[in-house]
């Protein structure tokens, strides 16, 4: 078989499974449609924040302002905004109960993302309802706003404590000195000079302590200065007693003072610091409540489903084709079998639609009797183009017999079951009527009538009657009076011409040996009777593959073999055995019938004909 496939074989195999592949997308894009319904409505609300210290930050006494570098320090900080410590205070500025449980639902309803190329955070807050995403988004910035700043002023707030500390005990230690002073005096009222130069000692320490944070030991000032502290010390060791005492206290003193005063100084100036720190945080556009959710996106969704049911229903026809086994062109058929194919039967729906689908999509193997009635050949609707498919079946068969002006017999049987064997037999022998040829149609299927049904007749006397010789074939046989009476419409049977020239011979009744009835009757004598009457003789045979009874006729009594294949249908092996099985019985096979075909599934050089013969006979 030809491997090369055209855009057209392309088409041919979509439009075969046209329905499954609408199926397909039918189903896919509904779920995602349902999927998209089930789906939260969420709204996002979104807000900018940048990490810089404020202008006035840097004359803060102590602040590090200057070594401040936002752009190493925004992935850091996006990394706390993302902390449980921001997410609980969130939570908590939000009114939420305090817990793990309410600091997850808030981490989880906001993500943060760097702006590229600034140092900019993008804090997102998603929610059912757009005011509380605005207020999640609100919450996340003011806590940590409230984080940042404690970072900032903890450091200030504990040097505070310590300066304070510090400052009550020199306190306490110059109120201590103040009252030994007084009492000391008290005790030694003549004692003052001591004190002086206690006091003049001290003096010159402290500047010599201040000297000696700028310049060295050896430096001339800080020397000059050494000498003058050695000279009052010697006036204080020529003192009384006294007055060396009185001296040492109020040297004392005076250090104490000086240290309150220092430590007064640094404690005011962390004061002032601590009440200067700000957070470096600052609100760049402030969290909006949208109006329009983000999810679900409904139109994109219903695009992905479109376009995923698209490919899933190419991608589902295409592996069906891959895993038909059967065929459905008629190059393949003769290729394959190596039998011409004597005529293509269109595909004939029922006028019950129920019956259409039962058969076509279920594969219920046969229509009921009136859905069988209303795909026959005398329906007005079937006049032209199908009646004339038949005329064609007929002219290519009796080219293959290479009957000369004689009687012609012929089976018309299957491979396997539900491939409109029964009704081609039927319409073909409606056609042979049709265009003039005294025709007898004879339902040999023994095991499965259907011809009686079908035209509303008695089963018996038949054909098992006539090979057992119970009957006279000329008794067992019906005509049109007796289709009349039957079920079919009498106004359709009078105005379809050659409705006189077709006779019916059913089955008969039913043996439970039907091959021993088939092979030993009297075929040559009755087949000698019937050609002497009738010019075309039809065999309904039972499918090849299942039972023997169609070998046996064709060997017996056919002057021929047609198989009729529905496209599609069963596997192609199975019609290349049941053409073997007939060919090595010594019948003659005479071609294939392709039934059920859509001018559609033809390809361009077949099916455009029904077309152009439908609007030529309506001129």
């Amino acid at each position: 078989m030809n491997a090369e496939l055209t855009l057209y074989d392309y088409w041919r195999i979509i439009n075969r499974r046209k329905w499954i592949a609408m199926l397909v997308f039918g189903v896919t894009v509904f779920s995602t449609m349902f999927y998209t319904r089930l789906q939260p409505t969420v709204y996002r609300s979104q807000a900018l924040i940048k990490i810089k210290p404020p202008a006035s930050y840097a004359r803060i006494p102590g602040s590090d302002a200057t070594d401040f570098d936002p752009w190493s320090a925004v992935a850091t900080e996006m990394k706390v905004i993302s902390s449980s410590e921001i997410s609980e205070r969130a939570a908590a500025k939000l009114g939420m109960p305090a817990g793990r449980r309410s600091s997850d639902a808030i981490a989880g309803a906001y993500k943060v993302d760097r702006l590229q190329d600034s140092n900019l955070i993008s804090i997102t807050a998603y929610d059912s309802s757009p005011g509380r995403a605005a207020d999640i988004a609100a919450a996340v910035i003011d806590a940590y706003r409230d984080y940042d700043l404690e970072q900032k002023t903890r450091q200030a707030r504990k040097t505070l404590e310590d300066i304070t500390t510090r400052k009550d005990e020199v306190g306490d230690n110059l109120r201590a000195l103040e009252r030994k002073k007084q009492n000391f005096i008290e005790r030694n009222p003549k004692t003052g000079l001591g004190s002086a130069l206690a006091n003049q000692l001290a003096d010159l320490e402290i500047k010599k302590r201040e000297l000696l944070e700028k310049y060295t030991p050896n430096h001339p000032e800080v020397e000059s200065l050494e000498q003058r502290i050695d000279v009052i010390q010697q006036k204080l060791e020529e003192i009384p007693a006294q007055e060396v005492e009185l001296a040492r206290i109020s040297r004392e003193l005076r250090m104490q003072e000086d240290l309150y005063t220092t430590l007064n100084k640094q404690y005011e100036e962390a004061k002032l610091g601590l009440s200067s720190m700000v957070s470096f945080v600052s609100v760049v556009n402030r969290p909006m409540a949208e109006t329009s959710p983000i999810s679900p996106n409904k139109r994109l969704n219903l695009m992905v489903g479109m376009v995923l049911g698209l490919f899933l229903a190419v991608v589902v026809v295409f592996l069906l084709e891959n895993l038909d086994v059967s065929i459905s062109t008629i190059e393949d058929i003769e290729n394959f079998i190596k039998l011409p194919v004597l005529g293509i039967i269109p595909n004939i729906l029922s006028e019950k639609p129920l019956d259409n689908w039962l058969t076509n999509v279920f594969k219920k193997e046969r229509y009921t009797v009136d859905a069988f009635r209303s795909v026959l050949i005398v329906n007005r609707k079937y006049a032209t183009g199908v009646i004339e498919s038949y005329h064609t079946l007929r002219t290519n068969i009796m080219t293959n017999l290479d009957a000369k002006g004689g009687s012609a017999s012929l089976v018309i049987s299957s491979a396997g079951a539900a491939e409109g064997k029964t009704l081609t037999a039927v319409n073909f022998a409606l056609a042979a009527a049709n265009s003039g040829l005294k025709t007898l149609l004879v339902d040999a299927d023994l095991r499965r009538p259907a011809v009686n049904q079908i035209f509303g007749t008695r089963r018996e006397p038949g054909l098992s009657d006539v090979l057992a010789g119970k009957a006279d074939w000329r008794d067992a046989v019906l005509e049109s009076a007796d289709f009349i009476m039957g079920g079919l419409d009498f106004d359709q049977l009078m105005r379809f011409p050659g409705i006189e020239n077709l006779k019916v011979l059913n089955c008969g009744t039913q043996p439970g040996n039907v091959i021993d009835i088939l092979d030993s009757g009297n075929w040559k004598e009755l087949m000698d009777e019937l050609k002497g009457e009738f010019d075309m003789i039809i065999f309904d045979a039972p499918p090849v593959l299942l039972f023997v009874d169609a070998v046996m006729i064709a060997r017996h009594a056919a002057d021929g073999t047609v198989l009729v294949y529905k496209a599609g249908k069963i596997a192609r092996g199975a019609l290349k055995r049941a053409s073997d099985q007939m060919e090595a019985s010594g019948a003659k096979m005479l071609g294939v019938v392709l039934n059920g075909v859509r001018a559609s599934e033809m390809g361009p050089q077949y099916g455009y004909y029904y077309y152009d013969y439908s609007k030529y006979a309506r001129r």
